[in-house]
C-alpha cells in the first residue's frame, strides 16, 4: 500500500495547497493518512477543515492532535506559554459549528490507530503510545519494547520529520533474534520546525519499504499577510524560519 502521510498543518492553507498540487505529480498511491493538528496557530482553520473534507481520496486514518484535543476540554496548562494558550482560544473563536462538527464526527478522537497494513502491524499516533496527543517520540521513547509488535511506527507533534530503523530483541534465529520497527514522523506541512520552511510531508509504500519525504515551496509571505492582529507575531514569523 502507498500512504501519502500529513501532519500538522495548523490551518495553513497555502502549504497545505501547495503539498495537494504537489501529490498530482507523485504517481499513484492508496491512502492519504493525517496524524493530527489541522487546526490552530495559522489563520484558517475553518478553510483547512473544508479542503480535508473534500478531499477526493480515501483517508486511512485521520487523527486528533493535542490542538484538537485541546479544542475540545484538553488542559490548557499544556501548552508552555501564554501565548500559545491565546491562540488556542483565538481558534476556537474562529471555528464554526459546522467544523466543530467535523472534528468530532469525522476524526479520530483516540490520537491512536491501530491496523494491519497490507500485513503489517502499525501504529498510526499523533504522539506516542503512553501520551497520543503531548507525548514526545524521540530516540528514547524508541527504545522502548511497547512498539516491538509493530513493523510501521507513524507519528506527528513534533513537526521535526524522522526515518530510524529500530532494533529489538527477539527469539527469531531465522532474523538473528531481532525484530525491525520503523518509525516515521514525516515533518509539518504548515509550521515546520526543522529549520526548513518548506512545507513537508511523506509518502510510504508498505509493499517495497520505500519512504520518500517531500519538501514543497509556497508562498509564506502571503500566508504572513493573513495574520491576524491578535495572533502574536511569533507564529507568523517562525513559518519563514522553520522554527
Amino acid at each position: 500500500m502507498r500512504i501519502v502521510l500529513l501532519s500538522d498543518i495548523h490551518a495553513n492553507v497555502t502549504a497545505l495547497q501547495a503539498v495537494l498540487e504537489d501529490i498530482n505529480h507523485i504517481g499513484s498511491f492508496d491512502s492519504i493518512a493525517l496524524l493530527g493538528d489541522l487546526i490552530n496557530y495559522g489563520p484558517r482553520p475553518n478553510e483547512t477543515i473544508d479542503i480535508v473534507r473534500d478531499l477526493p481520496y480515501p483517508i486511512l486514518v485521520n487523527l486528533w492532535g493535542n490542538h484538537e484535543y485541546s479544542i475540545f476540554g484538553g488542559s490548557l496548562e499544556r501548552f508552555s506559554t501564554d501565548r500559545g494558550r491565546s491562540v488556542l482560544k483565538y481558534t476556537n473563536e474562529l471555528l464554526t459549528e459546522e467544523s466543530r462538527s467535523f472534528l468530532l464526527s469525522k476524526m479520530n478522537t483516540k490520537g491512536y490507530y491501530k491496523n494491519l497494513v497490507e500485513y503489517h502491524p502499525t501504529l498510526f499516533v499523533h504522539g506516542n503510545k503512553k501520551d497520543p496527543y503531548w507525548g514526545k517520540l524521540d530516540l528514547n521513547e524508541m527504545q522502548s519494547e511497547v512498539y516491538k509488535n509493530y513493523d510501521f511506527v507513524i507519528s506527528g507533534h513534533s513537526h521535526i520529520p524522522h526515518y530510524v530503523e529500530q532494533f529489538y530483541k527477539d527469539d527469531n534465529p531465522c532474523l538473528r533474534n531481532k525484530k525491525r520497527t520503523i518509525f516515521i514522523n514525516p515533518g509539518s506541512v504548515g509550521q515546520p520546525r526543522n529549520q526548513n520552511p518548506l512545507a513537508q510531508y511523506g509518502i510510504l509504500d508498505t509493499n517495497t519499504y520505500e519512504y520518500e519525504r517531500r519538501c514543497v515551496w509556497y508562498n509564506i509571505e502571503n500566508e504572513q499577510k493573513l495574520y491576524d492582529a491578535r495572533v502574536d507575531e511569533f507564529y507568523r514569523d517562525r513559518i519563514k524560519l522553520g522554527l
